[in-house]
């Protein structure tokens, strides 16, 4: 029997989320940048036109629905994503239990677990919405969207008014900094701040993980073992030490000692090997590994030692002149992934805001992008995944 929740498939599961965000902020920027677009004039605006514009804003209400829209659609596909991953945990844990000659229970996980996973998961996402901003004035200073109009224009007037560049400069640069900030999500307290679509994965993936996680533990106890076989994949984390190293552990075998049960041999601690419950560790930030019940005699591992010790073999490559590990060839595709994506919004943008020139110059970088992004792929065999590099409109 197999896992249905490879760390690929786990790795797939939140980018129909991450999509609708994605298509949310290129149209929180259409609107704005649509505004500023003056066509032909663009050289002779005058202060008085800029302000003119500006008397004519973008509507509070328009952004609060079009934010309104995307959190109603997004929590109807959260809860049917959480019910799959539930539905399909129950299934597995409950055949596995079946197979082993222990009698099942209805239900693995209580209502009261799985509810709290969930609310925990859509308070993650109101979360998202609530606190989303751009990030301009190199970084000095976080607006909310409905704000982002008039802070163009203001800018505007200000550099025109000295007359050290034209609204058509100004505007290119306003448009710029808006497109390279994207809907930044903002944590006030700590001041860390992500694309939506980067913390809309993260919320998804600690939900989907937790609920995992719990159908893992659970079955442990029905099943009366305290081991547990860790997953493993191509191109995991290799650096630092300890359970930062998710290399390091990846695969194997360890005993749960806070379930102690009978076992014929010695096994590393799960916890303090992996790191389990920490952010470093398993299931910790963006990780793809997960676990699941180990029956000493009945199990078979997934992968020897020896596999192993080669399972990034043919994976290290050196590109251009650089050497490149399994890992950081994954780093380097996630890092052309992100640029895309923000090449995407200022291509939109500039579109939006009648800037031809710059839509056109920002077109040629994303061609060039996409065919490093397949010879790279190609060259460290790793899949195409260009769902990742999409925007909608």
């Amino acid at each position: 029997m197999k896992y249905p929740f490879a760390p690929e498939v786990l790795d797939a599961l939140p980018e129909e989320l991450a999509e609708l965000y994605r298509s949310l902020e290129s149209q929180l920027l259409d609107e704005i940048c649509s505004r500023l677009n003056l066509a032909d004039q663009l050289n002779e605006v005058t202060v008085q036109s800029i302000r003119a514009l500006r008397s004519h804003g973008i509507s509070q209400q328009e952004i609060e629905r079009a934010i309104r829209r995307t959190t109603n659609i997004s929590e109807k596909k959260l809860t049917e994503l959480l019910d799959d991953v539930v539905e399909r945990n129950q299934r597995y844990y409950s055949e596995l239990i079946d197979i082993t000659g222990v009698t099942a229970p209805q239900t693995l996980l209580s209502i009261e677990d799985t509810y709290a996973i969930y609310e925990q998961t859509r308070q993650a996402f109101r979360n998202i919405t609530q606190s989303i901003a751009f990030l301009v004035d190199n970084g000095r200073t976080l607006l909310a969207p409905a704000r982002a109009y008039q802070w163009a224009l203001d800018n505007a007037v200000l550099q025109v008014q000295s007359g050290a560049i034209s609204y058509n400069q100004a505007i290119r640069s306003a448009v710029k900094q808006l497109a390279d900030s994207g809907i930044r999500v903002a944590d006030y307290e700590s001041g860390h701040r992500d694309q939506i679509d980067v913390a809309t994965r993260r919320a998804v993936m600690t939900g989907v993980n937790q609920l995992c996680q719990k159908y893992a533990e659970q079955s442990e106890d029905y099943l009366e073992t305290d081991l547990v076989e860790v997953s493993a994949h191509i191109g995991a984390r290799d650096t630092g030490a300890g359970p930062e190293n998710h290399k390091g552990w990846q695969g194997k075998v360890y005993r749960w000692s806070e379930k102690p049960k009978a076992s014929y041999q010695v096994y590393p601690d799960f916890v303090e090997t992996t790191g389990y419950g920490t952010g470093p560790g398993l299931g910790g930030w963006n990780c793809r590994h997960h676990y699941f019940p180990y029956i000493e005699g009945v199990s078979e591992r997934t992968y020897t030692d020896e596999q192993l010790a080669h399972i990034d073999d043919g994976h290290n490559i050196d590109f251009e002149d650089k050497h490149y590990t399994a890992y950081q060839c994954t780093q380097k595709q996630r890092q052309i992934e992100r640029t895309v994506r923000k090449l995407k919004r200022e291509q939109a943008a500039f579109k939006a805001a009648g800037l031809t020139e710059e839509e056109q110059a920002v077109t040629a970088r994303i061609r060039r992008l996409n065919k490093e992004y397949k010879v790279f792929s190609e060259a460290a065999g790793l899949p195409l995944q260009r769902e990742r590099m999409r925007v909608e409109y």
